[in-house]
C-alpha cells in the first residue's frame, strides 16, 4: 500500500513540515514538498482559460496512486491558510471526490494550547466530504515546548512513542 504526505504551508520555516518530516523518519512514505508552489489563487475563470496547474495534476495523479494520505496542515487566525485552502480547492475541482477509497490522516500543530485544531477540523471535514472512507486525526500542542528544532525531534518521550505510533498503525491500513 502506498503512502504519501504533503504539509499545506508555504512557509520556509514550517512547523507542522519540521513534525511532519520527523514523524515520517524510517517510515515508507512518499513526501510530497508543496511549500514552494507557485498555485494560481483558484477561480472558475482561471480553470477555463488556463486549466488545471501541472503541479495540481502531479499531486492529483499521486493521489489517485496512494491508499494512504497524510496530509498536515497549518493554522492562520484559527483557520486552514489560504495556501492550503487554495491547494485543497484545485484538487477539489481537479477530481469530484478526490479522496474516494482514501485512508486520510490529518495532522496539525502550532504553539498555542490547542494545536492548530480548528485547521485540523476543517480538513477532516473537507476529506469526509471529499470521499475518503476513514479520516484520523492528531493535534501536537505547544510545538515550541515538546519539539527539539536543533535535532529535528519530539523531545517529550512519551508524546513522541504516542505520535510514531499513530504513524505507524495509520500506515500499516
Amino acid at each position: 500500500m502506498k503512502t504519501i504526505a504533503f504539509v499545506g504551508s508555504n512557509s520556509s520555516k514550517s512547523i507542522n513540515k519540521q513534525l511532519t518530516l520527523s514523524l515520517l523518519k524510517n517510515q515508507e512514505v512518499e513526501f510530497i514538498d508543496i511549500q514552494n508552489w507557485n498555485i494560481p489563487m483558484y477561480s472558475e475563470d482561471a480553470q477555463i482559460k488556463d486549466g488545471f496547474p501541472e503541479l495540481i495534476n502531479h499531486l492529483a495523479n499521486q493521489i489517485s496512486t496512494a491508499s494512504n494520505l497524510i496530509i498536515s496542515v497549518n493554522e492562520h487566525n484559527s483557520d486552514v491558510s489560504a495556501f492550503m485552502k487554495n491547494i485543497l480547492d484545485w484538487l477539489s475541482r481537479h477530481t469530484k471526490k478526490i479522496f474516494t477509497d482514501k485512508n486520510v490522516l490529518v495532522l496539525s500543530t502550532s504553539n498555542g494550547q490547542r494545536g492548530g485544531l480548528s485547521a485540523n477540523e476543517f480538513t477532516v471535514g473537507f476529506c469526509t466530504r471529499n470521499g475518503a472512507v476513514n479520516v484520523e486525526s492528531f493535534t501536537f500542542p505547544s510545538f515550541s515546548q515538546y519539539f527539539d528544532s536543533e535535532k529535528q525531534e519530539i523531545s517529550d518521550n512519551d508524546k513522541k512513542t504516542e505520535f510514531e505510533t499513530i504513524i505507524s498503525n495509520f500506515i500499516k491500513k
